[in-house]
């Protein structure tokens, strides 16, 4: 432990080792309380990177604050203990870990700050600005700025599910790196939106993947597990830790995709799920008026696999149902079911639409 220093942050000093909870402070409440989030810091005992991890920047997204307690504090929710998933005497370099960015947005059950603003839309935000704005700019100074790499935790919106993917510039040699690492059978491409927290890091220089994985408003615990193994592949793509990585043996590289849409309004009943791999021309879904005299069918535009589906039951013309990337059923079996350490086969799609929505 002697060959390390300690890690200094907002005045706390993290031994070589240990973990420990600290606070990013954001000035008062409205009854005069102090408000701030809690961060927790893992420092290891070798030289190595720091690698940020933010999760709950949209209030309602729990499956990423899930991800980072379960790394933090392993399947018994207690840190250090046998069975935590990172060593602190073994690690190599710092983690930085922000498991609920929007603290108030999570009690208030909404994707939003209070203000109702979208904080991922207004990095690296103003140290006199609103209060998000403020919240950005804690963020983006505090922990970003301090980070090599960082990784931030999304789920879809309430009315929609993700198959757990990771979103990156594919145009970023540092960022594609870190998605393949990561894990997952499809890589989107997305240089995310102007403000978001992924584009600002990145242009800065700190290179940020996004994952997606499950809907709002709960645990999955299959989103979950995804997004720790991934950190983990990650870190030990990094050398933070001794790991062999578990990679598909296929690898879907998406620079565009494709929805399908409802073309009548009503109820949405859907014959498919997240993941699930649809012929073009097989019916996915039906619309129906509310006593179900009236139906119209919605069909595959394309033979692929599902990334997206959406939950709310209540549609209008237009709207969105499923996004589908093309794939051959042979080549999904495989990417679901043959794993390795190797590197997978890449597959690259190039379709209609893309997605920077996160």
């Amino acid at each position: 432990m002697a060959d390390i220093e300690s890690f200094h942050f907002e005045g706390n000093e993290i031994a070589p080792g240990t973990g420990k909870e600290v606070s990013l402070e954001l000035g008062d409440g409205p009854a005069g309380n102090s408000r701030s989030i809690p961060v927790y810091i893992i420092h290891g005992t070798r030289p190595g990177p720091v690698l940020a991890l933010t999760a709950g920047i949209h209030g309602d997204e729990l499956n990423g604050v899930s991800v980072a307690h379960h790394l933090i504090h392993g399947d018994d929710h207690i840190a250090g203990t046998d069975d935590d998933r990172i060593s602190r005497e073994e690690l190599a370099g710092t983690i930085i870990c922000v498991p609920v960015v929007n603290i108030e947005g999570m009690l208030l059950e909404q994707r939003g700050a209070p203000d109702n603003r979208d904080i991922n839309r207004l990095f690296p935000g103003k140290k006199q600005g609103n209060q998000s704005q403020r919240i950005a700019y804690v963020l983006f100074n505090s922990v970003v700025k301090r980070s090599d790499y960082l990784i931030d935790l999304h789920s879809a919106p309430h009315s929609r599910t993700n198959l757990p993917h990771v979103r990156a510039n594919f145009d970023q040699k540092d960022c594609m790196e870190l998605a393949r690492a990561f894990g997952t059978q499809i890589i989107l491409h997305s240089t995310g939106p102007r403000g978001s927290l992924r584009r600002t890091a990145t242009k800065q220089g700190t290179p940020t993947i996004l994952l997606e994985a499950g809907t709002a408003h709960r645990f999955e615990m299959d989103a979950v597990h995804a997004g720790i193994e991934g950190v983990l592949n990650v870190m030990g793509h990094l050398g933070m830790i001794e790991r062999e990585n578990k990679l598909p043996a296929v690898r879907l590289l998406v620079r565009r995709s494709k929805w399908a849409r409802a073309e009548a309004g009503g109820l949405l009943y859907s014959r498919v799920n997240v993941g699930d791999h649809v012929k073009k021309g097989q019916e996915i879904a039906l619309v129906t008026d509310p006593l179900g005299e009236q139906t119209h069918s919605i069909e595959s535009p394309r033979t692929g696999v599902i990334v997206g589906l959406a939950l709310n039951p209540l549609v209008r013309a237009g709207d969105p149902i499923a996004n589908i990337v093309l794939c051959s059923s042979g080549k999904w079996k495989r990417a679901q079911n043959e794993f390795n350490a190797d590197e997978p086969e890449e597959e690259s799609v190039d379709d209609e639409e893309s997605l920077d929505d996160a």
